[in-house]
C-alpha cells in the first residue's frame, strides 16, 4: 500500500543563510527560531545591509534563549527596511551540513520581496 509519508520528498535543512541584498534601501536583519510556525525567540540585530551586498550568517553559530539550534529546528530571516516596512521570509530548516539557504531581497523601502534561490 502506498502511504503519502512515503512518497513525500524529504526537508532540505541547511547550516548557512546567504542573504543577498539588491533592494534600494538600507536593511537591518534578524534570524528568528520557529516552533509550529510560531516565532519563539530571534538574534540580536545582526546587521545592516545596503545595496548590493551580501553575507553568510552560520545558523550553528546563533543563539535563542542561550541555546544553539537543535537538527530539524526551523528560522528564517526578517527584514526591515530602515524608514519603511519588515517582512519575513520562508522559513527552513537547520542542521551542520554545510549547505547554505540563498535568499535574495529586491525592491524598495515600502515593498521589497525576499526570496529563497
Amino acid at each position: 500500500m502506498h502511504t503519502p509519508e512515503a512518497s513525500a520528498e524529504p526537508e532540505p535543512h541547511y547550516q548557512y543563510i546567504d542573504y543577498i541584498h539588491v533592494g534600494a534601501f538600507v536593511a537591518r536583519f534578524v534570524v528568528q527560531r520557529l516552533v509550529d510556525g510560531q516565532v519563539i525567540s530571534q538574534t540580536r540585530l545582526l546587521g545592516r545591509m545596503t545595496h548590493h551586498r551580501g553575507q553568510r550568517i552560520d545558523l550553528g553559530t546563533l543563539h535563542f534563549h542561550g541555546q544553539r539550534l537543535n537538527v530539524g529546528d526551523h528560522v528564517r530571516l526578517r527584514i526591515g527596511a530602515v524608514g519603511g516596512v519588515r517582512r519575513s521570509g520562508p522559513s527552513v530548516a537547520y542542521a551542520p551540513n554545510g549547505v547554505a539557504a540563498r535568499f535574495e531581497v529586491r525592491g524598495t523601502t515600502l515593498a521589497f520581496t525576499i526570496r529563497q534561490h
